[in-house]
């Protein structure tokens, strides 16, 4: 990534909710580079909806600050240039498609000559068939709306988008059709803000993720940066006669610093330090003749930081601020 001055800036930010003791957001601080894609993860009840809503000045927070382009986040300038979808979208269901961007494209101040183009456009980009277009919304099955909240977001042509859980309801070709999205977005230079529990989807898109818990950050950290961790492993083979397939194993781990962990019939798994090691130990099993099947980590990298955040978060250490 390069480095840029921060378009999102989030200081000490608090917000507790009426009739609560419990601060939903506990001095929250990050910030966000123009072109980023920033991952938001944790449980639920963290405190990512809250933070969400005060990025797009929906609610108010009770101390600290704000600045979208060094401005506040309520000005109409920011507003201009945002697109928001939310968790679970909520449209006027006596509108068709076109009639519901129709609106959204005179709020947002788009250019009245094109707005017939720019709804076909955006339709087509967010993949919703054109049979649908004249539908009336309330007919649409949830998968139907993520696609129309996804256009909603983007037909006022936004320079920054706030996305919260935009693959939810969605089915394997819409799970593609949202990869596809983020890479145009990255060599458009939008910049995103993500909230989703889909840890594998986030692993594809994201810069950057942080790890929010009871409130607080626990860990920002890139993708890279959790891959040099070390992990488990899991390797399996193809049918082998070799009745030391164990010692085999052990020395194939031994001789680049993994260790064979357990080994149950055509299956094995190692500790590695990082994937550079693992790289090593499956040149390794190769050159010893065993024919390796298949070779995967026990848990995606966002898997393995939200269980490393949240033992961390257990134990009273935070993790690493950004």
């Amino acid at each position: 990534m390069e480095n840029t001055s921060p378009l999102i800036v989030v200081d000490t930010l608090i917000k507790t909710y009426s009739g609560s003791r419990k601060r939903a957001l506990n001095g929250i601080s990050f910030q966000v580079a123009e072109g980023e894609c920033f991952g938001l993860i944790g449980p639920n009840g963290a405190g990512k909806t809250t933070l969400m809503s005060c990025l797009l000045a929906l609610i108010k927070a009770d101390a600290g600050t704000i600045t979208i382009g060094g401005i506040n986040p309520d000005d109409l300038a920011v507003r201009e240039v945002t697109g928001f979808m939310p968790e679970r979208p909520s449209f006027e269901g006596w509108l068709t498609p076109k009639e519901f961007l129709n609106m959204h494209h005179m709020l947002a101040h788009r250019p009245p000559l094109s707005v017939a183009l720019d709804i076909e456009e955006v339709l087509n980009r967010v993949g919703l068939e054109e049979q649908c277009w004249n539908r009336v919304i309330r007919t649409f099955s949830r998968g139907m709306l993520q696609r129309l909240g996804l256009a909603q977001a983007l037909i006022g042509k936004p320079k920054i988008l706030f996305l919260d859980e935009p693959g939810s309801g969605m089915d394997p070709p819409g799970n593609v059709l949202l990869r596809s999205l983020f890479g145009q977005f990255k060599k458009e230079r939008i910049t995103v803000v993500l909230n989703s529990h889909h840890l594998d989807e986030m692993e594809r898109v994201c810069d950057r993720v942080a790890f929010i818990r009871a409130g607080k950050i626990e860990a920002i950290e890139t993708l890279e940066e959790v891959a040099l961790r070390p992990y488990v492993l899991f390797v399996k083979w193809l049918e082998d006669d070799d009745k030391n397939i164990v010692e085999k194993l052990q020395r194939c781990a031994q001789s680049v610093n993994a260790q064979l962990i357990l080994q149950e019939g055509l299956s094995a798994k190692f500790s590695v330090i990082n994937s550079e090691v693992a790289a090593g130990l499956l040149r390794n099993l190769i050159t010893e003749g065993v024919r390796v099947q298949s070779a995967q980590p026990e848990q995606t990298t966002l898997e393995r930081l939200f269980d490393e955040s949240s033992k961390a978060g257990l134990e009273g250490t935070p993790k690493k601020y950004d």
